[in-house]
């Protein structure tokens, strides 16, 4: 799509208030949500500075090649491109992860997984459990448990060549990257060589998006995002399914199975884990709104 082309004249430098007053309304008039945090975010980038700092220097000139770039990206944000993309980056759980159409951009939500996680990391009884991370996009999961936790086997998987390279190059940027045994392919496919001795936990962000939720999703998504990593089947639990089919023949007695779900697959996918004999159901975590949101089950120790 051919970024929206914004036209006007200007002899002088503008400055920082003026700039920012145009694109806050250029938004705002364009339905996008934030608006002003948007404009913010895109002009500090521009700038190189701390958002705040836009209002302390807001009769700061600005450079006709800054003022061009700005209105580039606004341009670019007006047909919907999301800021992650435009910034090249995203926050989650304290880390600052580089982000493009490679990988699906890291939401808030999914750091009640790493929470959930931590604290299951924490109870469990063995010295350097193997973990493993299937479909790890930007390797946003993987990444903040070995920031988080020193003593884990880190162990990462994508089918997408393009979203293992961008982990790789975040685990790089983040000097983890000798902690984590990153590898290419789908589901458990690249980890043949576990199904004997097992896995002691297994996460998992999946797409879980129904056909219906994706042709209603907003532009920023459909139009950037990729819908490998969001399409989850008629319903929106195909993969989830399989997920928790396949997850019993990899973890280990006692092993956790952990994942992220719709805010409406509570109850569906309970019924999914309770329909396995190898797996105990063991709760759902709510996320900031307090919507369902992660599950966590554990494979049923043998008598």
């Amino acid at each position: 799509m051919t970024s929206a082309v914004i036209n006007e004249t200007y002899t002088e430098p503008n400055p920082v208030r003026s700039l920012l007053a145009w694109a806050v309304s250029e938004l705002e008039n364009s339905q996008i949500e934030n608006f002003r945090h948007e404009a913010e975010q895109i002009l500090s980038s521009c700038l190189n500075i701390a958002s705040w700092r836009l209002y302390i220097e807001e009769d700061r000139p600005i450079t006709s090649n800054q003022e061009a770039e700005f209105r580039r990206l606004i341009g670019e944000r007006l047909d919907h491109r999301p800021l992650a993309y435009i910034r090249g980056w995203a926050g989650f759980y304290n880390l600052i992860l580089k982000t493009d159409k490679r990988g699906l951009i890291p939401r808030p939500e999914t750091e009640i997984l790493v929470d959930r996680t931590l604290v299951e990391l924490n109870r469990y009884p063995i010295l350097q459990p193997d973990v493993v991370d299937l479909g790890c996009g930007s390797g946003n999961i993987a990444l903040a448990l070995a920031v988080e936790h020193s003593g884990v086997n880190i162990l990462a998987s994508d089918i997408s060549t393009e979203a293992l390279y961008l982990a790789r190059e975040n685990a790089e940027d983040l000097k983890v990257a000798d902690r984590i045994n990153f590898r290419h392919g789908n589901f458990f496919y690249p980890w043949k060589d576990y199904r004997e001795t097992g896995f002691d936990f297994v996460l998992c962000n999946p797409p879980y998006l129904s056909e219906r939720e994706l042709t209603l999703a907003p532009p920023e998504v459909i139009q950037n995002e990729p819908i490998l990593a969001l399409n989850g089947g008629p319903d929106g639990l195909s993969i989830i399914r399989r997920l928790v089919r396949e997850s019993a023949d990899y973890l280990k007695p006692g092993g956790r199975l952990i994942f992220e779900i719709g805010a409406a697959q509570g109850e569906a996918v309970r019924a999914i884990v309770d329909a396995n004999q190898e797996l105990e159901f063991s709760g759902i975590t709510r996320d900031y709104s307090g919507r369902d949101r992660v599950v966590s089950a554990y494979r049923v120790i043998d008598l």
